[in-house]
């Protein structure tokens, strides 16, 4: 989000009092008018040539996208329409994977104007036509060069590419950098270098925003490599100004100046409105904290006679605050308070304007994108409904056809004769669902501890059938002995026969221990606190978490360290709830490790450790592991329900949930976590003693 603030106090106070006398809105409207003057470019004469001659609709819609190309980073408004032009034509004549271009092309444009519901229904719709493999011969626009399936493919990383500039303006950063990745990828597969270009472009800017400044580096290279290859320059401006991004934060301040400059240069050559706005905005910056006012003045007129270009609706992507910002903080370098305070004035009420209609767009996407969530659940609840229907068909044929049928005439006939009731009986249901999920979760965290006891259980049950077969054998020899008169002998076999028995008996009780264990996981609990030995439960734990994982992946191995206080004191907790806390969080370390195994070297060695301590009347639990540690993007977002990172099928979402739940809802404690991404990740538990 935009955001530049007015530092200095006495700046402050001189603006308010200047807001008081002057209409801010005069100015707006002073300063706006010229804007939309300019707002509606004209096209070459070769496009309008092209237009006027076409005789169909073919011929129609390549001349349209020939003139939404024209306008696609220069004027969002011309785009815009040019791209509905398209729609229209394609639809019109059936063209479906044209028509997927269109709503791509809109979605891209709309995306950019800050419409970003809007945006998300269209990118959607064109995901639902590509997506199906019949649609790919359905175009006008295929060579013989290039197959249906190819073009199809086509459409399908341009589709992800715009997807993802999307998911970048609503920060959506793990779904941003997922649909780049899939959009180079599939570039990839069918040999475009465009494409494959545009997704470095876009992967090596977000990493600059993640402050993963090599990363960054290794994509803006590779995109610029392209660039030379190809001769597609279009963008080069926008590569540039990357590059200068990065050797800024490493430090050179001369080389970001010279690609700045370089950026500035080829943005003009392509008429890249939208790469020569963003640049003027870095070189403006640059020079303001070099306090150069000249340059810096210079270049923050440069941006917003830029930005006027791109028509009116842009300003909720590019935030028009922000120019008149500079120019305040410009004129207060040169110490003219007048021009300073002119456009202080502006830049607040529009960021205040701009930021509202931010806020508020950004609020529909999220209400369609939770919406668009309900609705595939609804299609996977329908799917199973489906396939119970099936089964039941099968048994009652057609009169339980009949009967179902009827049920749900019935069914939605009341729903929409009592539209009210349905609501309150939706936030009973809801509670029901939070308890059975809860119950899911639980029996789940059981299901991980299954294969872990059945190893710690064949310990003890191997050493009861050991010594036990010794025994008979040592039965043997003393009586063998005592047919000898050997008395002393058979002493002292029966010395060793009862020490067996003693082992035999150990071994048991550490069997009958840990099938109450499970057991006792597996009740609901009664919520009642009882002293617990919690380095005993930790070390219970982690052994059966380790187990449970090996189970499943015989390869896997890590180091477990234990580092207990063993001066600690019983505490009172709920043994089931902690267990279950722990069992989580001992899962996800070794899940980590697992995860970076998979990449690593042969250097790499994982390990989890487990710590308790007691620090200022709090006992402490510490789990710390060295795998792929958590990034900063997601990191408050991780105990929110139903949020993983795990792919389908891996992860409910509700384990971190719970977890922070009985921590401190269940013990009065807190729960908090320490990580750096690719490096570690440790959970801190703390209870009153």
């Amino acid at each position: 989000m935009w955001r530049v603030r007015v530092r200095n106090l006495l700046f402050s106070y001189q603006l308010i009092n200047f807001i008081r006398m002057k209409s801010v809105i005069k100015i707006l409207l002073i300063l706006l008018i010229p804007a939309l003057a300019v707002a509606q470019q004209h096209l070459p004469d070769s496009i309008i040539l092209a237009l006027k001659n076409a005789s169909n609709d073919s011929l129609r819609y390549r001349a349209k996208m020939q003139a939404y190309f024209y306008f696609e980073e220069t004027n969002r408004d011309s785009a815009l329409y040019y791209a509905n032009q398209t729609l229209l034509l394609a639809t019109k004549n059936n063209k479906q994977l044209l028509v997927a271009r269109a709503l791509a092309n809109k979605g891209y444009q709309l995306t950019n104007t800050g419409q970003y519901a809007e945006a998300l229904k269209n990118l959607l719709q064109a995901f639902a036509i590509v997506e199906e493999p019949k649609n790919a011969s359905n175009s006008w626009m295929i060579t013989p060069q290039s197959t249906p399936e190819k073009h199809r493919l086509l459409m399908l990383s341009l589709i992800h590419h715009m997807f993802a500039i999307l998911m970048e303006r609503t920060q959506n950063t793990q779904q941003e950098v997922y649909h780049f990745k899939e959009a180079k990828r599939i570039a990839q597969e069918i040999d475009n270098p465009l494409r494959v270009l545009l997704a470095d472009m876009n992967l090596g800017n977000e990493y600059i925003n993640l402050n993963r400044i090599d990363s960054a580096l290794i994509f803006e290279t590779a995109a610029r490599n392209l660039v030379i290859k190809t001769g597609q320059r279009r963008y080069l401006g926008y590569i540039l100004t990357c590059l200068g991004d990065i050797a800024l934060k490493k430090g050179n301040k001369a080389k970001a100046k010279q690609f700045y400059y370089e950026s500035i240069q080829s943005s003009k050559e392509q008429n890249n409105m939208v790469s020569l706005t963003r640049v003027c905005l870095r070189i403006t910056n640059f020079y303001l904290v070099e306090k150069q006012k000249d340059s810096s003045l210079y270049f923050a007129k440069k941006m917003l006679e830029t930005f006027r270009t791109l028509g009116p609706t842009t300003g909720q992507q590019l935030n028009i605050g922000i120019a008149y910002q500079n120019l305040y903080n410009s004129y207060k370098l040169r110490k003219q308070l007048d021009s300073a305070f002119k456009y202080a004035g502006v830049a607040l009420t529009a960021k205040d304007s701009i930021n509202k209609e931010r806020i508020a767009s950004l609020a529909r996407f999220q209400s369609l994108s939770f919406r668009e969530q309900l609705r595939l659940q609804d299609l996977e609840k329908e799917k199973v409904i489906y396939q119970s229907k099936v089964r039941t068909y099968t048994l009652l044929g057609g009169l339980g056809i009949f009967l179902m049928i009827a049920l749900i005439l019935y069914r939605n006939n009341v729903q929409k004769q009592n539209a009210n009731k349905v609501l309150e009986h939706t936030l009973a249901n809801l509670k029901t669902t939070q308890t059975q999920l809860i119950q899911s979760e639980k029996m789940a965290s059981l299901g991980e501890l299954t294969a872990g006891i059945a190893h710690e259980i064949q310990n003890p049950l191997n050493f009861v059938n050991n010594f036990s077969e010794v025994s008979v054998e040592l039965l043997d020899e003393m009586d063998e002995e005592l047919d000898k008169g050997d008395i002393q002998e058979a002493k002292t076999i029966g010395a060793d026969l009862k020490q067996n028995l003693q082992k035999i008996q150990h071994h048991g009780k550490r069997a009958d221990a840990i099938v109450k264990g499970m057991l006792q996981h597996s009740k609901s609990g009664s919520g009642v606190k009882e002293p617990t030995d919690i380095n005993a439960l930790a070390d219970e734990y982690m052994r059966l978490s380790y187990h449970g994982l090996r189970s499943k992946d015989k390869n896997f191995n890590a180091e477990m360290i234990m580092d207990f206080d063993k001066n600690m004191s019983k505490i009172n907790v709920i043994p089931q709830d902690l267990g279950r806390v722990l069992l989580n969080l001992f899962n996800n370390a070794f899940y980590a490790v697992n995860q970076k195994l998979k990449t690593a070297g042969a250097d790499y060695k994982p390990g989890v450790s487990v710590t308790t301590f007691t620090e200022n009347g709090q006992v402490i639990i510490k789990v710390k592991d060295n795998g792929v540690g958590i990034p900063d993007a997601i990191k408050d977002k991780i105990m929110q329900p139903f949020f993983t990172t795990k792919p389908t099928g891996e992860g409910t979402g509700l384990g971190l949930s719970l977890t922070y739940d009985m921590v401190v809802k269940g013990h009065g404690g807190k729960i908090e976590v320490n990580t750096k991404d690719d490096e570690f990740t440790e959970f801190i538990v703390s209870l009153p003693v």
